[in-house]
Parts: structure tokens; C-alpha cells; sequence
């Protein structure tokens, strides 16, 4: 840790506790469509993936673009603090780590322009230089990418980097790219997944995590 340059987060369910929102509006465009309801729990499991393969996974379509498009209207509409808070400790966390110098990133298979404008609003856009969105890269996660290219724009190397998520993809992307990764259980996974797949550090929340560089 003592080397360490770097943190970079997921966004949904790692910094922000939207799980739930993002389930309840994959539910209403499944309803609509008359797609027989789905236990909640599997599409919790798949957030974190490109919209439209979750589609896919859930309905057993190939076009899946009718619902995607859906989905990112309802988005819209409920993606600001009103519906979706910081999770707790979000703020004195991050202005911690950049008190140690570091560069802060989010790395997210959501869109950068649905991101940017939400973080003005929670207040934190201030505190990260950089933003990687799903429509940054050809691969999203689990690719490491998404990881890797914000490591290029941070001038940062991988082993100097930490990524805190809270998704198997997360955790999968992380392996692949070479950085330290931060299991959360504020979103999909829970600590005995994240101890199965080898995770290098697991806290409740991202509050937490300052203690690894107060023990540095």
C-alpha cells in the first residue's frame, strides 16, 4: 500500500446505493413487455453488465434494443439524489484519499454522460479525474479496459492502484488488469462470494478502506 497512486470505483452500489432503483426499473420494462416477473435476486446479480446483455439474459431475445432504450429513459428520470443517495461515508472518504495525493477515478459499464451530471448533483465530480463510462471503451468490464485506461489517463501503473466495486465483475476486471481490488457489500455480492473468488481486501462499505492507508 505504501506505493499506492491510485483508487478507482464502480459507481452504481459503490458509491452510490442504487441497486435497488436499477432492479425496481428492469422489473417495470419487463412488465410492460409482458415478460413473466423474475426473481429479483437474478437481476440483481446481472447489474454491473452492458444494458443490453442483461436484456438479453433476461428475456432469452437478441434484439433487445426496444428494451434498453426503455430503460434508459427511466433511468433518466430517476437518476438524481432524490431517488438515489451517496452511500455513507462517501464524501469524508474520498477527501481523505485525496489528502494521502491520490488520483481518484470511476470506472462504470454505465453511460460517462448519465455519471458526470449525477456527481455534480452529490457533489462529488470535484473529487475524481477521471471518468470511464461503458461507452469509453470497445470492451466494458469484466474486460480489464475499462481499468487499464484509466490507469493510461491517470499515468498510473496497475500494481499502484486499488478498485473498489462491488460485482463479481468488478472483481473480475481487476484480476485481469493487475490492480488491488476493494470488494463492497453495499451492492450485489456478498462477503462470502467475495472470499470464494479470492478478493484481495472486503469491507461493508467504502468508509472503510481508509484504514489500509492509515496502517501504511
Amino acid at each position: 500500500m505504501k506505493k499506492l497512486k491510485a483508487a478507482l470505483f464502480d459507481f452504481d452500489g459503490t458509491l452510490v446505493r442504487s441497486i435497488d432503483v436499477l432492479v425496481d426499473l428492469f422489473e417495470e420494462c419487463l412488465i410492460e413487455q409482458s415478460i413473466k416477473p423474475i426473481d429479483r435476486k437474478e437481476i440483481r446479480q446481472l447489474i454491473g453488465e452492458p444494458l443490453d446483455k442483461i436484456f438479453q439474459k433476461l428475456t432469452n431475445l437478441v434484439d433487445v434494443s426496444h428494451f434498453s432504450k426503455n430503460f434508459r429513459a427511466k433511468e433518466r428520470a430517476k437518476h438524481n439524489a432524490r431517488y438515489i443517495p451517496l452511500v455513507e461515508g462517501t464524501i469524508p472518504t474520498l477527501e481523505f484519499l485525496k489528502s494521502q495525493n491520490l488520483k481518484l477515478g470511476i470506472v462504470s459499464t454505465k453511460q460517462r454522460e448519465l455519471i458526470e451530471p449525477f456527481s455534480v448533483e452529490l457533489g462529488i465530480e470535484k473529487f475524481f479525474d477521471v471518468v470511464i463510462g461503458g461507452n469509453d471503451v470497445k470492451k466494458p468490464k469484466p474486460d480489464p479496459e475499462p481499468i487499464l485506461l484509466a490507469c493510461k489517463r491517470l499515468k498510473v501503473e496497475p500494481h499502484e492502484t486499488i478498485f473498489v466495486g462491488d460485482s463479481l465483475l468488478d472483481l473480475a476486471a481487476a484480476k485481469k488488469s493487475g490492480v488491488i481490488f476493494i470488494g463492497v457489500l453495499t451492492g450485489t455480492t456478498t462477503r462470502e462470494v467475495f472470499e470464494k473468488k479470492q478478493a484481495d481486501y472486503i469491507f461493508d462499505n467504502i468508509n472503510k478502506m481508509t484504514s489500509l492507508l492509515e496502517r501504511a
